[in-house]
Order: C-alpha cells, then sequence, then structure tokens
C-alpha cells in the first residue's frame, strides 16, 4: 500500500496536479535494534549515557539494550516487548506499536548521570541528504509519539544542516521548530508534525530530530518524509524533450528540439528514491543505459538551465 501510495503521488505530479515525494522513510528495511550504521541515516550521541529499556518480564535480549546510543531502529515484535495498560504503579502504560510497518526509530531515555555529568538526552537522528534543487512548496512531515505517559512528556526539536557533511554538534544545525521544544505526551496514537522547507529551496540539506527528554521513557518517530507541491518544470522546456524507445530495456535517447543544455539526468522509482544519476557538461543530446535497472515504471528529471523536465519511462 505504501508504494501505490508514493506512485500516486509522483504521478500526480508529472500531470500538473499539487504533490511529489522527495523522499521518505519509514525505518522498515533496516536491521533489527541499529543504533549506527542505519544507510546513510546519521545519530548523534551527545549525552553519551547508558539508556534505560523496557516492556519485558526479564533482562531484554535485544541488541544494544541499555547501551549509550542517539536513536535504534526498534523492532517490538522481535524484541518480544509487551504493550500494557495500567496506573503507572506498578504497571506501566506502554505501547509499542510502529505507526506502519515492523519499526520505527527510537530514542531510549539516557539515565541521568550522578557524578556531574548530562542528566538528559542529548540524541540527533541526522537524514541522508536531501537534494531540494528545482522544487517548490517543500514541506517535511514526521510522525511520533511517546512509549508510555508514566514519566512525562518526550521533548524535542527539529533542525536543518545545510550540505551533504556529516554534522558533528548541535550548533552545527538551525532549529526550525518554535522554542524551546515540542513536546510528545500521547502514548496511544501518532502525531503529525508538518515544518516547511521553504526557506530550504534550491540546496542540499540534512534533517536532524533532536531528542532533548530528561528522564522521562522513550521517543519514538516513524514516517519521516520530504515533499513539494511542484517541481520547477517549464512545460515548454518539458515540451522540448523527446525520450526513445519508450518503454525500453536497454539504451535510451534523450534529445531536444530547442539546443536547451543538460546539466544532470536522474531517475526516481515508484518510492521516491534516486536510482541512477549522471551529471553532464551542457549536452544538448545524451544516450543512457538503462539495462541495470529493475522492471518498471521510473521518473527521469532533465536538470537543464531552463528548468527542470519529468519524463516518465518504463523500463521492459
Amino acid at each position: 500500500m505504501k508504494k501505490i501510495m508514493v506512485l500516486c503521488s509522483i504521478l500526480v505530479s508529472c500531470f500538473g496536479f499539487s504533490q511529489i515525494t522527495i523522499f521518505q522513510d519509514s525505518f522498515d528495511t533496516y536491521g533489527d535494534f541499529l543504533i549506527t550504521g542505519i544507510g546513510q541515516w546519521r545519530t548523534l550521541d551527545l549525552d553519551m549515557l547508558p539508556t534505560y529499556t523496557g516492556g519485558t518480564a526479564g533482562d531484554p535480549t535485544w541488541a544494544n539494550a541499555g547501551a549509550p546510543q542517539a536513536f535504534q531502529i526498534f523492532n517490538p515484535t522481535t524484541a518480544l516487548v509487551t504493550n500494557s495498560t495500567g496506573d503507572c504503579n506498578p504497571i506501566e502504560n506502554l505501547n509499542f506499536t510502529p505507526r506502519t510497518g515492523a519499526k520505527c526509530a527510537v530514542s531510549w531515555a539516557a539515565i541521568p548521570s550522578t557524578t556531574g555529568g548530562p542528566t538528559a538526552n542529548d540524541d540527533w537522528l541526522i537524514s541522508p541528504p536531501i537534494d531540494l534543487a528545482g522544487k517548490t512548496g517543500l514541506q517535511l512531515s514526521i510522525w511520533y509519539k511517546a512509549l508510555s505517559d508514566c514519566f512525562g512528556a518526550e521533548r524535542f526539536t527539529i533542525g536543518v544542516y545545510i550540505g551533504s557533511g556529516n554534522p558533528t554538534q548541535s550548533s552545527d544545525f538551525t532549529i526550525i521548530t518554535p522554542l524551546p521544544f515540542l513536546q510528545a505526551a500521547n502514548y496511544t496514537t501518532w502525531t503529525e508534525r508538518t515544518q516547511s522547507l521553504a526557506a530550504y529551496e534550491g540546496q542540499t540539506v540534512r534533517i536532524g530530530i533532536h531528542c532533548i527528554s530528561n528522564d522521562r521513557y522513550m521517543f519514538m518517530v516513524d514516517d519521516f518524509k520530504v515533499t513539494a507541491t511542484s517541481l520547477s518544470t517549464d512545460s515548454f522546456v518539458s515540451s522540448q524533450f523527446s525520450v526513445y524507445p519508450n518503454p525500453s530495456n536497454s539504451m535510451v535517447t534523450i534529445s531536444n528540439n530547442g539546443n536547451i543544455q543538460i546539466n544532470k539526468i536522474s531517475f526516481f522509482d515508484i518510492n521516491g528514491r534516486t536510482v541512477n544519476s549522471s551529471n553532464f557538461k551542457g549536452a544538448t543530446g545524451t544516450q543512457i543505459d538503462i539495462s541495470e535497472l529493475n522492471a518498471g515504471i521510473y521518473f527521469m528529471n532533465i536538470d537543464t538551465d531552463e528548468g527542470i523536465a519529468t519524463k516518465k519511462i518504463i523500463k521492459n
């Protein structure tokens, strides 16, 4: 169902309507209980404190349980944790259920230092670099909630890092949410947070989610998505380009009638992910081999000095 929804949003944009998905992730493709090596995501643990666990009758057996960590890919099924409802003493209110799929990204509460060190979470989950060039109406959407309401609301902010590098400290980010922080108090249902990214049009950014809870329990994030209301695609530019043969199983020729210089050609799959990208130095036509792509529908962005043209192409 997720793939169908993404395909629909891309098709809508290609025929002149409202929204396309630039990037999205529901964290289901990563290994259970990872705290680093989460694809192109980065984690930044600035408190370096051990963490709480919960939801099991005995000691937890999942990898990295209790270890110092920023965020973790959490699978409640393989963790063997149990949801519960009570009065918080002795039975805690717990809801581990991801919003979609089997996993989500979580930040376990840091165990406060008793020797003068940090006493609160200072943990970042940082997105892969996201290219916002040639797009308008940019918006971030994340879904979040607390594991429990027994220990107070979780606290977090969202920040933007400009560029594709690796931020190393909180000051590398510009906070785009209201200060001092947002709160996640509800443990039974997920809440969506949307945030405009209009200030970052034309740039490559990383988006960071910063958990700053103080002795709470677990902050949960799922279904991270960046969308645009339109590609900045000039209809005239698009009309000048021809792509053939289409469908194709190998070489695709791109030509244009207006002698428009091509800077870059990118292919996106139905999940909105870049699967092929090539840079050009002012070519007006070229050929690209798509034989290594899986069969299916793709969308080709042709980036030029005069705008971006989008073409649908079918790989046999």
